[in-house]
C-alpha cells in the first residue's frame, strides 16, 4: 500500500514538483492549495506526512500546522521561499517536525520525507497505548477507563488526572503537578476544586464495581493506591 503524503502550496508549478518528485519514489501524493482545502483533505484521507507551506493565504500555513497538530502526531514539514530564522523557529513553535527552504532538490526533499516517516513508524512501534493497574485498564487511543470489563465514563480533566496517577501508581504526585496535567492554574483552581475531581472519580470507579484507588497525601497531594499496584504499559 502506498503511503499518502498531503503537499499544500498555492503554487501550482511547486505542488507538481514536489509531486513528481515524491511519486517518483513511490509515495502516493494529495494536493491542496489553501489552508482551508488542506485541513478538509488532512481529515477525509489521513495522509501520513503533511508538507505544508508557510505562504498560503489566510489561514496562513503556521494556523493550519496549529490546526492539524492539535488532533494528531502526524509528521509536518514546512516549506518557506525566505531565509529567515524567525521563520524556523516559529514552524517548530507551531508543531512542525521539519523545515525546508525553497528551491529544494528532489533528492533532499525525498530524503526528509523518508526521515520522519522512519521516525513515526519507530514512535509509533513504541508508543504505549494501554495503561493498566490492579482492576483499572487506561485506554490512551480511545480515552476510555475500565473497571474489568466496564466502562467508565470520564470528563476530559477526570481522563488527564487518572492518566497522570495511573503512569506510576505509587508515585504521590503534588497538587501543582495534577493541576499542570489537567491545564489548570494555580491562581485560579483551589484545593477544593481537586479534591471534588477527586472524589467523582473515586465516586465512579466504585460504581464500576472498583476500589477506592485514588489517595489524597495530606499536604501533599495525590497518588494511585491499589494493593501491590503496578503499572503494566502495553506496547502496539
Amino acid at each position: 500500500m502506498k503511503v499518502n503524503v498531503l503537499v499544500v502550496d498555492d503554487n501550482e508549478d511547486v505542488r507538481a514538483f514536489v509531486k513528481i518528485s515524491l511519486e517518483d519514489e513511490g509515495y502516493r501524493v494529495l494536493e491542496a492549495a489553501d489552508g482551508i482545502a488542506a485541513y478538509e483533505v488532512f481529515k477525509s484521507q489521513n495522509p501520513s506526512l503533511v508538507i505544508l507551506d508557510i505562504g498560503i493565504g489566510q489561514p496562513d500555513g503556521f494556523e493550519v500546522c496549529r490546526m492539524i497538530r492539535a488532533e494528531s502526531s502526524v509528521p509536518i514539514i514546512m516549506l518557506t521561499s525566505r531565509a529567515d530564522e524567525v521563520d524556523e523557529a516559529m514552524c517548530l513553535a507551531a508543531g512542525a517536525d521539519d523545515y525546508i527552504r525553497k528551491p529544494v532538490s528532489p533528492r533532499i526533499l525525498n530524503l526528509r520525507v523518508g526521515n520522519q516517516l522512519r521516525r513515526r513508524g519507530a514512535s509509533e512501534v513504541q508508543e504505549i497505548t494501554l495503561l493498566k493497574a490492579g482492576g483499572l485498564t487506561l485506554d490512551l487511543i480511545s480515552h476510555e477507563l475500565r473497571v474489568g470489563t466496564a466502562i467508565v465514563p470520564l470528563t476530559r480533566t477526570e481522563f488527564d488526572f487518572i492518566e497522570l496517577l495511573m503512569h506510576q501508581p505509587k508515585r504521590v504526585f503534588t497538587r501543582d503537578q495534577v493541576l499542570s496535567a489537567i491545564g489548570g492554574s494555580s491562581d485560579f483552581s483551589s484545593d477544593h476544586l481537586l479534591d471534588t475531581h477527586a472524589s467523582r472519580l473515586r465516586i465512579k470507579i466504585k460504581g464500576a464495581g472498583g476500589p477506592k484507588v485514588i489517595s489524597a497525601v495530606r499536604a501533599v497531594g495525590y497518588k494511585l493506591f491499589y494493593p501491590e499496584s503496578e503499572p503494566e504499559p502495553v506496547q502496539e
